[in-house]
């Protein structure tokens, strides 16, 4: 049950904690090394609590309420969880009998450390790394929505294959004003994509039209008419934009082709 599962991973946090103490008192700074003494017994206690109840819990099965828990046959077994268990409370005695012991106790703490480290790791490895089932539902859960969503994206791109229109095989003329007169041009589509566009006629200046002609390009490699217009033959290329949407008009299967608004009016010709 979920309460057991987090007791379960809290009590791994504890040991892991309890035991850096070592580490930090070998290694770290004086204030880190301050920081965990003070705290150490703490830890230890709460190691234990949560060792305790994380046993019991751990025989319920998951729904189980507070008033019909009992405690798990598994806590008087012989098992990697209770030989965890016999070692915090090995180290607790340890700890309380410290006077006792005069020079073994810490020793014995330390060496009783070491071998909960190697227990926690047994049981860990023995039992596996368990993830409550509603939890696992909502991850699931959140999964399948996202693998709903990418799909119903996919779907949408599908649809709207080519500048948010799904488009008719097939060859289609258009033409648009330029700067000299119309440009008229052929544009073909396959498999609802524009796979070529052709300039039919055109009376444009030579240097400035064969700039104009790089939006052809932008806009059969992005499969969209969302394009910027070429600066020093900007009423060439918005020609050829106009065009190429005057020609997929016709091809329009459903959806509504999205073009770039192109303002000519504060442009100079050139």
């Amino acid at each position: 049950m979920l309460i057991s599962l987090i007791l379960a991973w809290l009590s791994v946090l504890l040991a892991a904690l309890t035991a850096a103490k070592y580490l930090v008192r070998k290694y770290g700074g004086p204030k880190l090394n301050r920081a965990f003494s003070r705290g150490h017994r703490k830890l230890g206690w709460a190691l234990l609590a949560a060792g305790l109840l994380h046993g019991v819990f751990a025989g319920n099965p998951a729904g189980t309420a507070l008033g019909g828990m009992t405690a798990a046959p598994e806590l008087f077994e012989l098992n990697w969880g209770t030989a965890c268990f016999i070692a915090v409370l090995l180290l607790a005695l340890t700890y309380v009998f410290r006077k006792r012991l005069k020079r073994l106790w810490l020793p014995a703490h330390r060496a009783l450390t070491a071998l909960l480290v190697c227990l926690v790791v047994a049981h860990v490895a023995d039992v596996g790394i368990a993830v409550d089932d509603r939890i696992a539902e909502a991850l699931g859960g959140s999964h399948a929505a996202g693998e709903a969503a990418a799909e119903s994206d996919a779907a949408e791109a599908e649809q709207a294959g080519f500048s948010g229109a799904v488009l008719r095989d097939g060859a289609y003329e258009g033409s648009a004003e330029g700067f000299n007169g119309p440009i008229r041009v052929s544009v073909t589509v396959s498999g609802g994509q524009v796979t070529g566009i052709s300039v039919l006629d055109e009376n444009e200046t030579e240097r400035y039209f064969n700039r104009a002609l790089s939006v052809l390009d932008e806009i059969k490699d992005g499969q969209t008419l969302e394009v910027d217009t070429v600066s020093g033959a900007t009423f060439s290329s918005a020609g050829l934009v106009n065009a190429v949407y005057d020609a997929l008009k016709g091809a329009v299967e459903s959806g509504e082709l999205v073009a770039a608004q192109i303002d000519l009016s504060g442009v100079r010709r050139h």
